[in-house]
C-alpha cells in the first residue's frame, strides 16, 4: 500500500482549492476595506492618494493573513468535506475500506505545514512590513513636523544589563525611532554584598541632552550636561553612551510582540531581561507561535469532523454551526489565555499550549470514539 494514495492527493487538492478560495475572498474584501479606512484617517489630515493608500494597506496584508489563516483553514476544510460528501464521495471511499484516520490526514498535514509556514518565514515578514507601515504611517502624517509626539508625557526607554541601569526619557521621536530630542538620562549601578550582587541599585549620574541619536551599541549624545553626585555641572558638546538597543526596541509601538519575528525573539527576550523589564508578553508570544501548528490542525480537524456526517442522515446544518462555534470559542479561549500568560497570570507555556493541545486532544478523542468505538 502506497505511504500516499491518490485518494487522500484527491482530497489534499480539494482542500488547497478551498483554502485559495477563501483566502482571495477575504483578502480582497479586507483589502478594500482597509484602504478605505488609510484614506479615511491618514488622508484626512494628508494629501493621500489612491494608490499609496493600497501600499498601507499592503503592508498590513501579511499580518492579516497571519491572523485568518487558521479561519481559512477551518471554512476550506468544511467547504472539501461537505463537497465530498453531497457528491456521495464521502460514502464510497467508507465503503473501500480506508479509515477516517486516513481520509483526514491530507488535512491534518496540511494544517500541520500551514502552521509552521506562518511561524518561520510568514510571521516574520508580517513583523517586518507591520514596522514598514508604523514608520511610513507616521512620515506621512508628519510631513510638515519631522517630530512625532509619541505622548503627553514623552517617551520612556530603559536599558541595563548585570552592572547598571538607564532610564531614559525624550518629549519626541524622529526619523522612526533613532533620533530622540529633549532627552534625559538616570543612570544607576548595582550594589554589592561583598562580591555578591543584590537587587538594590544606586544613583550615579544624571545626563540632560538637547538630542541623542542611536548608533550601532551606543547612543551619540549632542550639547550635553552631565550632573554627578557632589560635582559641579559638566557641559560637554558630545558624549557617548553604550547601548544594548536597536532601532526596533526603542519604542513600545515598535517593541510591541506582534511587530517582533520569530526568529528575532529569543534575542530581543534576552535583551529585555538584561534591561530589568517584565518579559512576560514576549514569551507568550514565543510560545503561541511555537504552538502555532497544534492550532492549525485542531482548526483543520474540527472543520473536517462535523463534515463526517452522512448527507441522507441530516443534521449537517446543526454540526456545522456546532464546528462554528467551536472555533469561535477556541478562538476566545485562546485570547483569554493569551491576557493571563502576558500579565504573568499563568506561566507562557502552559497559556498558549492549552487552548490548542485541549480542543485537538478533545477533537481525535471524539474522532477515536465515533470510529473506532
Amino acid at each position: 500500500m502506497p505511504f500516499v494514495s491518490r485518494i487522500q492527493i484527491y482530497i489534499l487538492r480539494e482542500c488547497l482549492m478551498g483554502l485559495l478560495l477563501v483566502l482571495g475572498v477575504l483578502l480582497a474584501a479586507i483589502v478594500m476595506i482597509d484602504v478605505v479606512e488609510q484614506l479615511r484617517t491618514v488622508g484626512s489630515d494628508v494629501h493621500l492618494s489612491l494608490l499609496s493608500a493600497l501600499q498601507l494597506s499592503l503592508m498590513k496584508l501579511p499580518q492579516i493573513l497571519e491572523q485568518t489563516l487558521p479561519f481559512a483553514l477551518l471554512i476550506a476544510s468544511m467547504m472539501a468535506f461537505t463537497r465530498l460528501n453531497r457528491r456521495s464521495e464521502l460514502s464510497i471511499i467508507r465503503a473501500s475500506g480506508i479509515s477516517a484516520w486516513r481520509f483526514l490526514a491530507p488535512v491534518m498535514a496540511l494544517g500541520f505545514v500551514l502552521g509552521l509556514f506562518a511561524t518561520t518565514l510568514l510571521n516574520p515578514l508580517a513583523a517586518k512590513l507591520s514596522e514598514n507601515f508604523e514608520v511610513t504611517r507616521a512620515r506621512l502624517l508628519d510631513e510638515s513636523n519631522q517630530a512625532m509626539a509619541v505622548s503627553d508625557t514623552g517617551i520612556w526607554l530603559r536599558q541595563g544589563d548585570d552592572s547598571s541601569q538607564i532610564v531614559i526619557h525624550a518629549k519626541q521621536v524622529e526619523q522612526g525611532g533613532v533620533v530622540l530630542s529633549d532627552v534625559k538620562m538616570i543612570e544607576e549601578e548595582r550594589l554589592y554584598s561583598g562580591s555578591q550582587p543584590t537587587s538594590d541599585f544606586t544613583f550615579t549620574r544624571r545626563i540632560d541632552a538637547e538630542r541623542a541619536t542611536l548608533r550601532d551599541g551606543f547612543w551619540q549624545l549632542e550639547n550635553v550636561v552631565e550632573n554627578v553626585p557632589n560635582m559641579p555641572p559638566d557641559r560637554k558638546s558630545n558624549l557617548t553612551i553604550p547601548s544594548n538597543l536597536d532601532a526596533t526596541t526603542l519604542l513600545d509601538r515598535f517593541a510591541s510582540p506582534n511587530t517582533i519575528g520569530f526568529w528575532s525573539l529569543p534575542k530581543f527576550i534576552k535583551q529585555t531581561r538584561a534591561a530589568g523589564l517584565d518579559i512576560s508578553r514576549y514569551r507568550m508570544r514565543w510560545h503561541q507561535l511555537m504552538a502555532m501548528p497544534a492550532l492549525f490542525v485542531a482548526m483543520s480537524l474540527i472543520g473536517a469532523v462535523v463534515c463526517l456526517r452522512l448527507q441522507r442522515m441530516g443534521g449537517t446544518s446543526q454540526l456545522l454551526a456546532i464546528g462554528g462555534l467551536a472555533a469561535v470559542g477556541l478562538y476566545f479561549f485562546t485570547q483569554f489565555s493569551s491576557s493571563l500568560g502576558a500579565t504573568g497570570a499563568a506561566p507562557p507555556v502552559v497559556a498558549a499550549w492549552s487552548p490548542p493541545l485541549f480542543v485537538l486532544f478533545c477533537t481525535l478523542a471524539y474522532l477515536a470514539y465515533r470510529e473506532d468505538g
